[in-house]
């Protein structure tokens, strides 16, 4: 249980992190407080890989959706994952969201997104004949995709394995101790030792920190909800539709009366 590297959370982040370290000859720990890997937000995601327009410019969110965008066709088929090349469309219904798109526009061109475009009503229609009749137009963007977060995961962790990594499950570090050089992880019955941690926590990682005393991070979850309609197979383009952003989400689903209804924020357990 000594190890040069620990990774602490096997989402699809972490496990990622865990495939690229094991190219070197280290020894690795990839951390699950659960029985299996993405067991956390990455099994209940969109799936969508975003194309980078809604980052604030010169964040490091905005710098790595776009690299993400990228490199995930060429991952997904190292991996041997399927990957969906799809695109995807912001759609409006106000000439308030209109102005949204022309503002998420601007700044996609920042990021450094290629390829977005703005659809009139006209356009909208022709490239999707089925797209509400109140929808105005849309954001084009052509380097979004679609990836299963869950197959992308497992691929991931199975590559770090084969390549010598030690995949950790049943693992809720519960306390870090460091003497200097070295961590020592426990969860209350075992202990594991690391010269070097990866806190790969997703929304809990703010927990993680605060082991080792850094109080600086603090997240605040949220939970949407993804509607699965029939016939999905009439639209032209088969891209992802998407509504415009809120200033504090993704977006929310739209009533029948085109009221926003407010992302639930849960209790973390």
């Amino acid at each position: 249980m000594n190890y040069d590297v620990a990774v602490v959370g096997a989402g699809v982040i972490g496990s990622l992190i865990a495939r690229d370290l094991s190219r070197y000859n280290i020894k690795i720990a990839l951390i699950e407080k659960c029985n299996d890997m993405a067991m956390g937000t990455s099994k209940a995601n969109s799936a969508i890989v975003h194309a980078g327009f809604d980052a604030k410019p010169g964040t490091l969110k905005a710098r790595f959706n776009v690299r993400g965008t990228e490199m995930m066709p060429e991952l997904c088929k190292t991996l041997s994952v399927p990957f969906k090349p799809v695109g995807s469309l912001v759609v409006a219904f106000s000439d308030d969201e209109m102005e949204t798109l022309h503002e998420l526009l601007e700044r996609g061109k920042a990021n450094g997104v290629p390829g977005l475009e703005i659809y009139d009503a006209a356009k909208l229609r022709e490239e999707e004949p089925h797209i509400s009749e109140e929808a105005k137009g849309a954001l084009w963007a052509p380097t979004a995709g679609i990836v299963c977060p869950y197959e992308l995961t497992v691929a991931a962790v199975e590559n770090a394995v084969v390549n010598g990594a030690d995949f950790v499950r049943n693992f809720a570090v519960s306390k870090i101790d460091y003497d200097g050089s070295v961590f020592t992880l426990s969860n209350g019955e075992k202990e594991l030792t690391a010269k070097y941690v990866i806190n790969a926590a997703g929304v809990f990682c703010d927990e993680i920190a605060a082991l080792i005393g850094d109080d600086s991070i603090h997240t605040t979850p949220q939970k949407g909800r993804i509607y699965a309609l029939r016939q999905v197979d009439r639209l032209a383009r088969k891209a992802h539709d998407i509504p415009v952003p809120l200033q504090d989400g993704q977006g929310c689903p739209r009533h029948p009366d085109g009221r926003r209804q407010p992302a639930h924020r849960p209790e973390r357990t």
